[in-house]
């Protein structure tokens, strides 16, 4: 056992295994079990459901952001002062990705207030009725959202866990 996780060879790692040594230089067994290890911490995801919030806007900003970018051998003192747009015109949209494809887009209403129940109303709820039964059909998924107010709040882990979806819970 790894991490928690129990290690064991699928018939693809032993395919694998046996095309690796095939090769008229085969690597070495190190590197050979390297590969195989990549496979297993991949594989040890592919039940996940990530999921985030962002705004996307929709002014003209030139690209411009708060964010700047220093390269090594650039000095602070040359940057110029980034522009912002004051008030852009944006949506913020929460998505999911896995390993099994992608959630739809849920857009977030202008000026709405983010709190527990609209987060499960709007979004927690559509998105189990709609993305999580088609990307996991057997129900065995494991949510994983930030550490936002709404997503983190007593109110939306007890929704889930009523749900009896897996999800990862915040360390406290």
């Amino acid at each position: 056992m790894k991490n928690g996780w129990q290690s064991k060879l699928k018939k693809s790692d032993l395919q694998r295994l046996e095309k690796m040594a095939s090769k008229p230089d085969p690597p070495t067994q190190a590197s050979m079990a390297k590969a195989l290890n990549v496979s297993q911490q991949v594989d040890r995801w592919r039940t996940f459901i990530i999921s985030d919030e962002a705004w996307i806007y929709l002014s003209d900003t030139n690209a411009k952001s708060k964010v700047q970018y220093l390269s090594r051998d650039q000095n602070r003192r040359d940057l110029t002062q980034s522009t912002t747009v004051p008030h852009p015109k944006g949506v913020m949209v929460w998505m999911g990705i896995s390993a099994s494809g992608v959630t739809k887009p849920r857009f977030v209403e202008s000026r709405a207030k983010i709190n527990s129940e609209y987060y499960i109303q709007k979004i927690l709820k559509p998105f189990l009725k709609d993305d999580y039964c088609r990307l996991y059909p057997n129900g065995d998924a494991v949510i994983h959202q930030d550490s936002a107010p709404s997503q983190a709040s007593r109110i939306t882990q007890k929704f889930l866990t009523e749900q009896q979806e897996q999800f990862l819970r915040l360390q406290k």
